[in-house]
């Protein structure tokens, strides 16, 4: 609210820590997509920042949120993590579900190629293509030992997720989403889990609310079929 957002940035970074350090699965939820450069701020310290395990971040999204800013918005988030894994010696290994080619600019998919980030696009990502979206999904699990799995709810059609600042003309169908999800949760490498972007003064019915809490179940589901 004091438009101070670095400082709460450290803030949830220090609480994300705390709850890995107690032996938790942080579940973070927001807000805007600049919660998830704090997660990442938690991990680093709950994971231990001299650590040699390989980080890779998973992002459900219609965007890429690797803008240059002067100040940090909700839209450089990935870029920031990108930076702090660099100044560390670490690579960086971020990945994107349902990016919309209509909605990212040139200069940011030339960024993205030039960071190494894998994505598919909406139209990649219907039902009928599941099985290339649960492969590629698998590809970049294999190059990574934990992972942060972040979804922004605009990822998802704007008739399921209507709560959102930039409701998805196409999006990404909630079965694909949530099979991805569990993919993910069941692997045993997820680290931690973002929700971001919900907006209630903007959902109807609750439905975004509602598919978002369908997520942070089947998290819970999927983690308790592999223990």
């Amino acid at each position: 609210d004091d438009g101070d957002l670095e400082t709460g940035q450290r803030a949830l970074g220090v609480v994300v820590a705390g709850a890995m350090r107690a032996g938790h699965l942080p579940v973070v939820l927001g807000g805007g997509h600049e919660v998830a450069y704090a997660s990442y701020l938690g991990l680093d310290e709950g994971l231990g920042s001299d650590r040699t395990r390989t980080l890779g971040v998973l992002n459900i999204d219609a965007h890429f949120d690797l803008r240059e800013e002067p100040r940090p918005t909700s839209g450089t988030p990935f870029l920031q993590i990108s930076e702090a894994e660099r100044a560390r010696g670490r690579a960086f290994r971020y990945a994107v579900v349902g990016i919309n080619e209509a909605a990212n600019t040139p200069v940011l998919f030339d960024r993205a190629d030039r960071l190494g980030v894998g994505y598919l696009t909406d139209d990649q990502c219907t039902a009928t293509h599941l099985e290339r979206v649960l492969a590629f999904v698998r590809s970049f699990l294999d190059t990574v030992d934990d992972v942060h799995l972040t979804l922004d709810l605009d990822a998802l059609p704007a008739w399921v997720a209507p709560g959102v600042s930039a409701p998805a003309p196409l999006g990404v169908p909630t079965e694909v989403v949530q099979a991805v999800v569990e993919e993910v949760a069941a692997s045993g490498r997820l680290a931690l889990f973002d929700v971001a972007e919900l907006n209630p003064s903007l959902d109807v019915d609750g439905r975004t609310a509602r598919v978002a809490a369908r997520m942070v179940d089947r998290v819970r589901a999927a983690r308790g079929r592999n223990s």
